[in-house]
């Protein structure tokens, strides 16, 4: 029979040809999860499940749960078992995982179900209280989250202390503008007023140009960088924008700005959210992109 512990070894592999440096590794259920190698210096993945997560694009659907209605007052909040899987991509178990943009907690939660230490840091108390919220409904014990700004609670944190760096950056100042300039109509429907953007907002401070945000995203990375072990890596999520008529390439504007810090680029990962309703923009008139997806820039130190 089949161990049940994801960590127990095919007792037989040498016998099965199989090298001394593997060991096959099983789910719950007793299903072979495929062979680890005990030289993966990265993560607890095997070598199946390292191919499948090297793909540049990610189409998995994820499902609506801990308490998704209430963390989505935050209208940007991830879902906690993709984050999950970024977190096992890039770390072993025990190892800790910083999120200097926690917002409603998914980093910490992803953490959480993958048996990682996690540090959040998030300047609106009302996100703190709903992540707090969440984990009592869910029994799960709160991860260290902690309220305050970034660019001085960084400053407090000891250097080489992460192995992992997991967020998702305030979205420039998209949750302060619309998401259309015009009204929409539906075909037999009246004309209705410019949509919303369904993202709270992340801050008090009033609208940013783009050269003042990526300033802000300047000094929160480079005081993220000493605190990052050297050769761990960093996965930040970032969507484009569409405004006033032109596309913002926002992943490759702030792409260039923490390369500069000194992080190496290493991939940019596609994250398609098949959950997201497809928006029509321009019909007829101009080519307005719906934006279904996110980017996902992986850096290492």
């Amino acid at each position: 029979m089949a161990q049940k512990d994801s960590l127990f070894p095919n007792l037989n592999s040498n016998n099965n040809g199989v090298s001394n440096d593997k060991i096959e590794l099983f789910d719950k259920q007793g299903n072979s999860r495929g062979f680890y190698s005990k030289k993966n210096r990265l993560n607890d993945l095997t070598g199946k499940e390292w191919q499948y997560w090297s793909k540049s694009v990610i189409n998995k659907n994820y499902p609506v749960n801990f308490q998704h209605k209430l963390r989505n007052q935050h209208g940007g909040q991830k879902p906690p078992q993709l984050c999950a899987d970024l977190i096992q991509v890039f770390t072993k178990k025990e190892m800790r995982v910083l999120d200097p943009f926690a917002g409603v907690g998914g980093t910490l939660l992803g953490a959480s179900l993958c048996n990682r230490k996690a540090v959040g840091i998030e300047i609106n108390k009302k996100w703190v209280d709903i992540y707090n919220q969440v984990c009592k409904l869910e029994n799960l014990d709160p991860q260290d989250m902690r309220v305050g700004d970034s660019k001085e609670l960084l400053k407090k944190e000891k250097e080489n202390s992460f192995d992992f760096i997991l967020t998702d950056v305030p979205y420039w100042n998209m949750d302060k503008v619309g998401r259309s300039n015009g009204k929409f109509k539906k075909t037999g429907q009246e004309a209705k007023e410019k949509i919303k953007s369904n993202l709270s907002r992340f801050n008090f401070e009033v609208s940013q140009t783009k050269s003042e945000w990526l300033k802000d995203m300047e000094d929160v990375f480079s005081l993220s960088w000493p605190l990052l072990k050297k050769n761990g890596y960093m996965a930040v999520f970032i969507g484009d924008m569409y405004r006033n008529g032109k596309y913002h390439f926002l992943s490759a504007d702030l792409a260039n700005v923490i390369e500069k810090i000194g992080f190496t680029p290493k991939a940019n990962l596609i994250w398609y959210d098949v959950s997201n309703k497809l928006q029509i923009y321009g019909y007829l008139y101009d080519f307005i992109p719906s934006m279904i997806h996110q980017n996902i820039l992986i850096f290492k130190k």
